[in-house]
């Protein structure tokens, strides 16, 4: 319909310049001069139809948003229909970890996902599909590919047996579904036109990402390059089972509630669920504060000694965003986990518990339309070495405690292409890294392409 309307307004314009100068030429130069002015009418016209039809792609990396879908008799049929529902998107990660530690194996026990030293890499190259149900009552769904490098940090578990045990996956594998989940919106017509009550409630079910921390898996969704130890160690990644969402107090409040298999398990490893809740609000202009809580069994059935329902882990995360400036933003995490009743250094009770916490601080600064600069301060304590951060015997004196500062410099050259460099500092209470030393010292190389 748009390009029909180009058309005719190109069409009518030549017209408007083409009747009345035919009228009245009446020499040869005159006949001359009104091709010319309507050749470059015309090329006027092709430069406004392309500026159009590039404001109506949307921006690579936006948020979709629900378009009702145009009536099948004017789309060409039905498959036609549902493939313009279905928007596509995704991303290309490249990345480069050096160590400025000289002679020494660099990247050891810092975050998750850390590399070699002096090593290019592809973390991760993603492609996702998102139907989106209509916010008044449907249905929809959305699958996230992975694949790269950083997909065996992540998804490790991903195929295992109902006792935990190896199901035909493998730690080392290099795709996996981070997303795949079936939306359906219900409306609440009996709750009326309250500004309490919600009016519709949105529920997923399948695999979904979690709600706790700042961090994300998406690189090019966090301000640094590198994670922090908190995102690695602290918290899960995702989480498969049934998630309800809905608002309150005039969508003040955004509520969650779910029911899962746990942390970053596609196959359940024990009888026993964990607990997903988290509230999102705003209290002031350009703020956000969220907290989530999870709750539940996270080891294996023949791991709970105690019962199938023993050994309860509870992790609660605080996350707080405000935007200062148009130019300047600010974000300030805080988790604290912690796991019942666990052996330490097998001395046979199970009356101990474990527990990690940590704060983190974030600021970004936009120089220009396409530089900025962002900086990371974080503290990590795994007092007992529970979640595994460095290497070491469990609940061992010399319990590592990371202190880390990044600073990066993000330049976007064109719309959809983003890249980074970045320093980083690391200081811990022993010698975790490169197996001897304290301190460690890194750069890192991103080069990120968004499509769609």
């Amino acid at each position: 319909m748009e390009k029909m309307l180009r058309g005719f307004l190109g069409v009518f314009l030549i017209g408007m310049f083409l009747v009345p100068a035919v009228a009245f030429a009446e020499t040869a130069d005159e006949v001359a001069v009104l091709k010319a002015q309507i050749d470059a009418l015309s090329r006027k016209i092709e430069v406004m139809d392309s500026k159009m039809m590039t404001m109506e792609k949307p921006a690579p990396g936006a948020q979709t948003t629900y378009i009702p879908p145009a009536p099948a008799s004017e789309t060409g049929g039905v498959l036609q229909t549902a493939m313009k529902d279905i928007h596509m998107g995704g991303y290309v990660e490249t990345q480069y970890n050096g160590n400025l530690d000289a002679g020494k194996g660099g990247n050891i026990g810092r975050s998750l996902s850390d590399k070699t030293k002096d090593t290019f890499s592809v973390p991760a190259s993603k492609v996702w599909f998102e139907k989106l149900a209509n916010p008044e009552g449907g249905a929809g769904f959305r699958i996230d590919m992975m694949m790269g490098s950083d997909v065996r940090y992540y998804f490790n578990n991903f195929q295992t047996s109902n006792t935990g045990a190896a199901n035909g996956g493998s730690s080392n594998t290099a795709f996996a579904f981070e997303q795949a989940y079936v939306q359906l919106v219900a409306p609440l017509k009996f709750f009326g036109d309250s500004k309490i009550l919600p009016h519709t409630m949105d529920i997923k079910a399948g695999r979904m990402v979690t709600l706790a921390g700042n961090e994300v898996i998406e690189g090019y969704n966090n301000w640094n390059i590198s994670r922090s130890v908190s995102f690695g160690y602290a918290i899960p990644f995702t989480h498969t089972g049934v998630r309800v969402q809905y608002n309150l107090l005039n969508d003040f409040l955004t509520v969650y509630h779910g029911v899962n298999n746990g942390w970053d398990n596609d196959i359940d490893a024990n009888t026993y669920k964990t607990l997903e809740n988290a509230v999102s609000f705003s209290p002031i202009k350009n703020t956000k504060w969220t907290t989530a809580t999870y709750f539940g069994p996270e080891l294996t059935n023949a791991a709970q000694v105690d019962g199938p329902n023993g050994r309860k882990r509870f992790l609660i995360t605080n996350v707080a965003s405000w935007d200062a400036t148009k130019k300047l933003s600010f974000v300030g995490e805080f988790d604290y986990g912690n796991q019942n009743r666990f052996q330490l250094n097998n001395d046979g009770y199970l009356d101990h518990r474990a527990t990690w916490y940590d704060v983190a601080a974030y600021a970004k600064y936009k120089l220009t339309e396409k530089l900025a600069v962002a900086y990371r301060a974080e503290w990590f304590n795994d007092a007992q070495r529970y979640r595994g951060w460095t290497a070491g015997t469990l609940g061992t004196s010399s319990s590592p405690r990371d202190i880390a500062n990044t600073l990066t410099l993000e330049y976007k050259p064109y719309e959809n292409v983003i890249a980074r460099g970045e320093y980083r500092i690391d200081h811990a209470n022993a010698g975790v890294f490169n197996t001897d030393r304290r301190n460690q010292n890194t750069l890192g190389g991103q080069l990120i392409y968004l499509f769609g």
